[in-house]
């Protein structure tokens, strides 16, 4: 699933957009992460902002993944492809909570 965007209607300056989207289990094994786990993406629009409906799409695209099999290779790659939409510095924030009894919180600028 690819990311979309769509054009800002710069009514105003938009300084700062932030999209905090849950993540679902993406390990077919283990079911990490578990509820409560997010994923949150800031950047500072130029022109494009993420369409909304196509980030919780591209987030399912993951579940049972073979290519990216951890959490951290994941905040990396969502951050990658973010700025690949919008062409702007993106910072994700992953914070995945394990049934482990852990959170782990990854922070990836692209």
């Amino acid at each position: 699933m690819m990311l979309k965007s769509i054009d800002d209607p710069k009514i105003t300056k938009l300084t700062k957009q932030t999209h905090e989207v849950d993540v679902p289990p993406l390990c077919p094994k283990t079911f990490n992460p578990i509820q409560g786990s997010t994923l949150t993406i800031t950047y500072s629009p130029k022109g494009k902002l993420l369409e909304l409906y196509s980030i919780n799409d591209y987030v399912a695209s993951f579940i049972g993944s073979e290519e990216v099999r951890d959490l951290e290779l994941f905040a990396q790659v969502v951050a990658r492809d973010c700025q690949s939409v919008l062409g702007v510095k993106v910072t994700v924030i992953g914070k995945f909570v394990m049934n482990i009894g852990q959170t782990l919180i990854c922070e990836c600028e692209s």
